[in-house]
């Protein structure tokens, strides 16, 4: 799959992946050869480690339930700060640095994403329905303004901050934006840059690695018991980009550099592969 003109790339990353400036200048190099070969990109991202830390500096308190962060309004003023004022322009350096034209924006600009406030929400363990606060689930997502910059040669740097049709800032996550942009912009494949560089039976053992994997799998997989953790919710994840039309999901790890371009053109390289059956 070396011919990658034109081929839609959703990339993911997570805020504790580009805490560092070595790794974000690790995958801005990535990002930049692909771009050479023509693909459009484009890059999620999300900021959890920083908007504790910011929100602890602030004097904020950090409620989770069920791992999602409740979003009052103090901390909704420190989701965009730590989003907008510091993951996503610290991106957009390193990806400028490596001479890829790179424009950070929240989903809510240009109306790209509309969401709704969500309503309280069964969590495990709760007895009672959980308010999450000012979280997003998705309403619409309107592609032209997109599409728009990647006619221009620009490359989008969406952060999960969305709006609704008010114009009320929500918090969304940065997983849901994902599997909402998929099917609006007809992205083809999406790569998430983890901590891990792929699934694996027993994180401890890299003899358990998993290469390869098709969406037909990942079912029994999980009920198996054969992953677990955070390795269930990452395929989880997977299945419900693949269920919104990308033909694969590569998970790399942000360590390894080149880990982005060896996953769209199927360079040797550890990683997982997972790959959607033919209708």
């Amino acid at each position: 799959m070396h011919g990658l003109a034109h081929r839609r790339i959703l990339v993911k990353v997570g805020g504790e992946t580009v805490k560092v400036a070595a790794d974000r200048e690790r995958l801005a190099r990535d990002v930049a050869a692909v771009v050479r070969m023509g693909a459009k990109v484009a890059i999620v991202h999300g900021a959890g480690p920083q908007i504790t830390a910011l929100a602890e500096r602030l004097g904020i308190a950090s409620v989770m339930h069920g791992g999602r962060r409740v979003t009052d309004a103090a901390m909704l003023r420190a989701v965009a700060m730590a989003m907008c004022g510091e993951v996503a322009t610290d991106l957009m350096g390193a990806l400028l640095g490596a001479g890829v034209d790179a424009l950070p924006l929240p989903a809510a600009a240009a109306g790209i994403v509309v969401g709704r406030k969500r309503p309280p929400r069964a969590v495990p363990g709760e007895a009672e329905p959980v308010d999450f606060g000012w979280v997003a689930d998705v309403d619409r997502v309107r592609a032209q303004p997109v599409e728009a910059l990647w006619a221009s040669g620009l490359l989008p740097v969406l952060s999960s901050l969305v709006a609704d049709a008010s114009g009320k800032l929500l918090n969304l996550n940065a997983d849901t934006l994902v599997t909402a942009l998929v099917p609006a912009l007809r992205i083809e494949e999406v790569v998430l840059v983890t901590g891990v560089p792929g699934v694996f039976r027993n994180l401890e053992d890299p003899r358990t690695h998993l290469p390869y994997l098709q969406d037909t799998e990942l079912p029994g997989l999980i009920r198996s018991g054969a992953v677990q953790g955070g390795m269930v919710a990452k395929l989880e994840e997977v299945g419900r980009i693949l269920h919104q039309g990308a033909e694969r999901v590569a998970i790399v790890g942000y360590q390894d550099e080149g880990a982005l371009t060896g996953a769209v053109t199927d360079a040797p390289g550890m990683r997982t592969l997972v790959q959607r059956s033919a209708a």
